[in-house]
């Protein structure tokens, strides 16, 4: 006890509050880049956390009293850290490999911050005060950074990376322990200039090796995102090529019933001129048994855009949905119509899927399209489930079909530099698309 008395003050309070500090700064960077679940489970997310608060003072406290603080230090991760990263996958959606590397990883940087801000108070002969209000502003900033950057990467780019977590989270998992045994084994590292120096040579080859994996995060998210729109066009296509074929089908029909006419019709002169009344009656009546021509809608000029159209509103009628339409496309389209074509679809597909998750009296899809003074679109559909929107104003989507879907329309803006925008209104969703 001795030795750490010439390291520390002998005032357990002190020391308590420099380990609630050091303890509420990880948690701080934790919490801000974790998704948490639904607000109907906060008083329940709260009780926990004060819990844990509670705990960490207690065992704390009787590690420093029966022991001493070096080795609190010692067993911190025990303690500490994994009750931490423990809590947070009992108060969020994340899986629980992805949790622990970014959990770990912050434990790390914490690991760094604390030391350094030892190793600089020691240095200015520093008190326990300066100490810790050295760790309240230090805490706080990177908090309040990582709320500010950190938090819209996270969840823009690393919950893209679905697999390689498990692997991955042992990395920082083994960085920590090492880090702790060159730090506080034998004694603690102030008392020992090489450990410093092993020890902040460590950081530099973190540094490196987060940039390395940070590289390969990199190449896994954008292969996956390729690999997505691969799987989305492909589908995409699939459907148009299945409109088309039920387009090519009615179109074969019409034909068949046209040259049926047109021999009924032939038929008919040829009995009005021998002037036989009653075998007119007689044909008449019998071909009226005859399927009814379908009527055939076309919305534009353009036959991908026209049949995938077609295609998309007999699937919202087939649905039970109430479609109102205001349409009118140019001729001359400002953009390539198989890109339009996938805006359409995905837009509308969008709008089908949410809307069959409605009952049926209120699946309704207002539909209109504008070609002058520039091409828009917008589709409006009661939204079932609530979205919240990033800052650049895209809606954070359960992942499935309305992502895949959102995502491409995004896509096909950016790539023809097109405005997009994505609202909700007295609980309709609405898509709109200016080219």
């Amino acid at each position: 006890m001795e030795a750490d008395t010439m390291l520390f003050e002998d005032n357990i309070t002190f020391l308590i509050l420099k380990v609630m500090i050091t303890c509420a700064g990880t948690f701080g960077m934790m919490g801000s880049t974790t998704k948490f679940r639904s607000v109907k489970e906060k008083p329940i997310s709260i009780m926990i956390f004060a819990s844990y608060i509670i705990y960490v003072i207690i065992s704390s406290y009787a590690i420093i009293y029966f022991f001493s603080y070096q080795h609190l230090l010692r067993v911190f991760i025990l303690t500490i850290s994994c009750p931490a990263i423990l809590l947070l996958h009992n108060v969020s959606d994340e899986p629980f490999p992805r949790l622990v590397f970014i959990r770990a990883t912050h434990i790390l940087i914490s690991l760094y911050i604390a030391g350094t801000i030892t190793l600089i108070n020691t240095a200015l002969h520093g008190t326990e005060l300066s100490d810790i209000l050295m760790r309240l502003i230090v805490y706080l900033i990177v908090i309040l950074l990582d709320f500010h950057f950190i938090r819209c990467i996270y969840l823009d780019f690393i919950t893209e990376i679905k697999k390689g977590w498990g692997i991955l989270s042992l990395i920082p998992c083994s960085l920590i322990l090492l880090a702790v045994a060159i730090a506080f084994y034998p004694e603690h590292y102030s008392r020992r200039p090489s450990s410093v120096v092993m020890i902040y040579l460590l950081g530099i080859v973190i540094v490196i090796l987060y940039a390395a994996i940070g590289a390969f995060l990199s190449m896994q998210y954008h292969r996956q995102e390729i690999e997505q729109n691969r799987k989305i066009l492909e589908l995409q296509v699939q459907n148009i090529q299945r409109a088309a074929a039920d387009m090519e089908k009615l179109a074969k029909q019409t034909k068949i019933i046209r040259h049926d006419t047109r021999h009924i019709l032939s038929t008919i002169a040829s009995l009005a001129e021998s002037g036989d009344t009653q075998a007119i009656l007689d044909f008449t009546s019998i071909a009226g048994q005859n399927p009814d021509i379908p009527e055939s809608t076309h919305y534009c000029t353009d036959a991908l855009l026209d049949t995938t159209l077609y295609s998309y509103f007999k699937s919202a009628e087939g649905s039970g949905i109430l479609l109102q339409t205001s349409i009118a496309i140019p001729d001359i389209l400002p953009v390539d119509s198989a890109g339009l074509a996938i805006c359409f679809a995905n837009a509308l597909g969008n709008a089908i899927e949410c809307c069959e998750k409605l009952p049926r009296e209120k699946r309704t899809i207002i539909f209109k399209c504008i070609a002058k003074p520039k091409l828009m679109l917008e589709i409006k559909n009661p939204q079932p489930d609530r979205i919240t929107f990033d800052k650049n104003g895209l809606p954070h989507l359960p992942e499935g079909g309305m992502e895949t879907h959102i995502r491409s329309i995004v896509a096909f803006c950016k790539e023809y530099d097109a405005f997009y925008s994505f609202t909700v209104e007295n609980g309709w969703f609405k898509v709109m698309v200016t080219i």
